[in-house]
């Protein structure tokens, strides 16, 4: 969504660069379950990527690190790529991959090498003596080439892969969600809650110190909309003639004459 926002869009003939994520994999009866190594160190990933630059050179891919924990890949060749982002994939069993094409078994083949040479890495040792998940792979990702103009001028919030796309569109970007001056503000904190009362809590976070100040703003008509989308689970479009559905003055209420 926020890709789409910014003007990204995929084409059938578009030059290979994607990103890509370290990720663990935990097996299920059919399928696997790839998670985002979220305490993977500095030092950690710097290892891990290291050891991979011969896979990368084989694969014949050119690779730059975007941020910390994110490379950007670049293939010659301009076969069609397709593959969900980490917000829809990440914590899902996941479905086998689609080959396609070159470029889809390319990637394959480059995955499977990473896996098998992260798999006794000494970095997952010592993770593993420590009880922390091994890292055992990649996560693949286009968003595609930007195509039109962005519909948004500040994005909030997000991590590392919104401040990339952010960047790349010439886009504002802050790690702030409580920034009021965001046209977007991305909030993933609902996708790690662990108890109902935490979730909770986050709502009402999310109501109070985000919602509220965006509606002050669309009621003002600083801003035209507000939309909240949560992949797979929900999206919400306020335009500025809805406002009122969500704070209206307090009255008192009318109580029966004695």
């Amino acid at each position: 969504m926020l890709a789409a926002r910014l003007g990204y869009a995929r084409g059938e003939r578009d030059r290979q660069r994607l990103l890509a994520f370290p990720v663990s994999l935990t097996p299920g009866l059919n399928d696997l379950v790839a998670s985002a190594a979220l305490d993977l160190t500095a030092g950690e990933s710097r290892a891990l990527w290291d050891a991979a630059l011969p896979e990368f050179e084989r694969a014949g891919c050119r690779h730059r690190e975007a941020f910390t924990g994110i490379r950007e890949l670049e293939f010659d060749g301009d076969d069609g790529w397709d593959g969900p982002p980490p917000s829809a994939g990440l914590g899902r069993p996941m479905a086998a991959p689609r080959l396609a094409n070159a470029a889809a078994r390319r990637l394959q083949v480059l995955g499977n090498a990473v896996q098998m040479l992260w798999f006794e890495h000494p970095v997952n040792r010592e993770r593993s003596a420590q009880g922390r998940t091994p890292v055992h792979g990649l996560w693949f990702w286009s968003p595609g080439v930007q195509r039109t103009a962005p519909a948004i001028r500040r994005v909030a919030g997000g991590g590392l892969l919104a401040q990339w796309l952010a960047e790349q569109a010439a886009v504002d970007w802050t790690a702030d969600p409580l920034d009021a001056r965001a046209d977007l503000v991305m909030v993933d904190a609902l996708a790690a809650a662990a108890t109902a009362e935490r979730v909770e809590i986050l709502l009402h976070s999310l109501s109070e110190e985000i919602l509220r100040q965006h509606i002050e703003r669309l009621r003002r008509g600083a801003v035209t909309e507000v939309r909240i989308h949560d992949p797979g689970t929900a999206r919400v479009r306020v335009a500025r003639a809805d406002w009122r559905r969500f704070w209206r003055r307090p009255r008192p209420l009318g109580l029966p004459a004695v």
